[in-house]
């Protein structure tokens, strides 16, 4: 069966700093594929440390949703890995935004690029396969960094990663039909000038587009304080659906939302 392991949860440059959670990536696995979303600070060892170990050099793609260093820092020593530590020639997919390759910033290193076997550029209504899985992007408004959400369809449902973006109104109908839908909580309320999720604008999206079970992840402090466990149950009962909050470590199975 597939799954969804949150490697890390951490969401704010403080949380992040402190390591107040931990901030790796998002590794999932659908119909014998092995995906990684965000590989942020920490990602390999927090690999090599999970119980089960998670195999880093058995990975088919990588998926960098945008620049931001909580997502993206551990990228190129991942992409190094997933070729088998680069002894055997180019293994395995990335896929990212064009401003993670090209203009002032780039954050994938021009000499790790020989690792991949394919480098393909993130792009709206742009659908690209990686081995059991078609991932459709669906833009994102985050500051001035080019980002995108996902969405996976697969042999085991079809889940939605609703990353760091300010809210919009067309949001719930992007992400509607997913049977898990994942979503970057950074904010427990409102904050006009942020471009990061509050919680209301999550239960809008949530209440919008009804998956069939939804996880809260990426908090920032006000969420981690007002303890997203706790916030999750009551969320759970208000909506008539599943809502958990994601835990450092958490793997959730097929079966939950299947």
């Amino acid at each position: 069966m597939g799954f969804v392991k949150f490697l890390g949860t951490a969401g704010a440059r403080y949380v992040v700093g402190k390591q107040l959670r931990y901030s790796a990536g998002t590794w999932i696995e659908l119909g014998g594929t092995r995906l990684l979303l965000d590989p942020g600070p920490g990602t390999l060892l927090r690999c090599r440390r999970s119980r089960p170990p998670l195999d880093p050099e058995a990975l088919d793609g990588l998926i960098l949703t945008h620049k931001h260093l909580d997502h993206s820092t551990d990228v190129n020593i991942m992409l190094e890995v997933m070729a088998e530590l680069g002894h055997k020639g180019r293994k395995g997919t990335l896929l990212a935004p064009r401003d993670c390759l090209e203009g002032e910033d780039p954050v994938v290193l021009r000499y790790v690029r020989r690792y991949p076997e394919r480098i393909e550029i993130m792009e709206e209504g742009r659908v690209v396969e990686i081995g059991a899985v078609r991932v459709t992007p669906v833009r994102h408004r985050h500051g001035d960094a080019e980002t995108y959400g996902v969405v996976l369809d697969s042999p085991e449902g079809r889940l939605g990663f609703v990353v760091d973006t300010r809210f919009t109104p067309e949001l719930p109908e992007r992400y509607s039909d997913c049977d898990l839908l994942v979503l970057n909580v950074v904010r427990l309320k409102p904050t006009p000038e942020i471009d990061h999720l509050s919680l209301p604008e999550a239960v809008e999206i949530i209440r919008g587009a009804r998956p069939k079970l939804a996880v809260l992840t990426h908090f920032g402090m006000t969420m981690l304080r007002a303890k997203p466990r706790e916030l999750a149950s009551k969320l759970s009962g208000e909506l008539g659906l599943e809502v958990i909050a994601a835990e450092d470590g958490m793997q959730i199975g097929s079966e939950r939302w299947l």
